[in-house]
């Protein structure tokens, strides 16, 4: 059936096609609606329409099915990494568009699923896109506690991310830890190291240009420049390090880093493919345990102390919160009207500045602008 309709669509004129497609989806949708006597919502969404092309967009959903809420956005947290692979076209990156960025929100229930077990008016956090209404389902959705501010609440996605990764290092308290790469997912995996006992902390990073967020009561010990002093790396003998840069380059400064036997934990999603390095003669060289660290060989069901799954790691994240074991709120170095993504989508693609944290703030109206710059970072 899909290749029937692909080989359809490829006969329609190119200048005709997007007005085929959006007839297409419309009355698909309408149709789907019918058959499942749901509703059609509404809302805004951030859309990379073609390479570092973003715009705010409006479009329609399938209301909630039996299991599932529907959610109004009040913030949606900006995965760098991830969304800057897509936007600029890297390796490994999906290529399709237009493309919905984003998979981390926090936002209140307009809609229950009668078998979701949730009601209208209760804040949740899981997965959605930049959007200002959409779906939850229940795979990627978590009741907020009391007392967890959303903004904290929609890093959750960032959080399992992390937690997973330094669920698999092991980390035990006294462990010598550093954390290689100080983009936001380096930042949370300090703070996360912090939180399970690892001590000292070093935070590593080409340049200094987010030393300050990246150090403090909730963040590293110290912080080393390599571009200043590229012979600190073999220096520091870390118990684990954390690459969280996703480059084969950072994976050999990760190597260097620890101690002879240490453990490296890839938490970055590498981009390049480092064909010149022989990572098997390198980690043999320094007894190193390369360690794999992503969110989608997470277990479904079954989990083991070194391996939870994603519902559990979701829940700890949020209890974290709510008991004050970790802080989130101040790496939040952007907080942007969605009306300003293509703003932000040209920070991102030039590697994200000295941003840590770039929240869009779905209170602002559809016609207000203006972003906010707070806290470290703050232009």
């Amino acid at each position: 059936m899909i290749q029937a309709l692909g080989a359809v669509y490829k006969q329609i004129p190119p200048g005709i096609r997007p007005y085929a497609k959006n007839t297409f989806v419309w009355g698909t949708l309408r149709s789907q609606a019918v058959a499942g006597r749901r509703a059609i919502g509404r809302g805004r969404r951030v859309e990379f329409l073609d390479f570092e092309i973003a715009h705010l967009e409006p479009f329609e959903f399938l209301g909630p099915g039996p299991r599932d809420v529907q959610v109004a956005a009040a913030f949606s947290t900006v995965s760098p990494g991830t969304e800057r692979a897509v936007l600029c076209g890297l390796p490994g990156a999906r290529r399709p568009f237009p493309y919905v960025p984003g998979y981390s929100v926090a936002g209140t229930v307009t809609k229950a699923g009668r078998a979701s077990g949730f009601t209208v008016g209760q804040p949740v956090a899981g997965r959605m896109g930049h959007a200002s209404d959409g779906i939850m389902t229940p795979a990627s959705l978590f009741a907020v506690p009391e007392g967890v501010d959303l903004l904290e609440a929609s890093y959750i996605e960032i959080g399992i991310i992390c937690l997973q990764g330094i669920r698999k290092a092991g980390i035990r308290p006294g462990d010598r830890v550093a954390v290689l790469g100080q983009g936001l997912i380096g930042q949370m995996a300090t703070r996360l190291a912090r939180a399970v006992g690892a001590s000292p902390i070093v935070a590593l990073a080409m340049s200094r240009r987010r030393a300050r967020s990246a150090v403090g009561a909730h963040g590293a010990d110290t912080f080393v420049a390599i571009a200043e002093d590229p012979g600190a790396l073999t220096a520091l003998g870390a118990d684990i390090v954390i690459e969280a840069v996703g480059t084969s380059k950072a994976i050999v400064q990760a190597m260097g880093a620890v101690r002879p036997g240490g453990t490296v934990v890839l938490l970055g999603s590498s981009r390049d493919l480092g064909r010149d390095l022989d990572w098997r003669d390198i980690a043999q060289q320094r007894r190193v345990r390369l360690v794999g660290a992503h969110i989608s060989i997470m277990p479904a069901k079954d989990a083991s102390p070194g391996s939870w799954t994603y519902a559990q790691e979701g829940r700890l994240f949020l209890e974290l919160l709510r008991t004050g074991q970790l802080h989130v709120a101040d790496l939040t170095t952007w907080r942007a009207s969605p009306t300003a993504c293509n703003q932000v989508y040209e920070v991102v693609a030039q590697g994200g500045a000295d941003q840590v944290g770039i929240v869009f703030d779905w209170h602002a109206g559809p016609g207000d602008a203006a972003t906010r710059r707070e806290g470290i970072g703050a232009r």
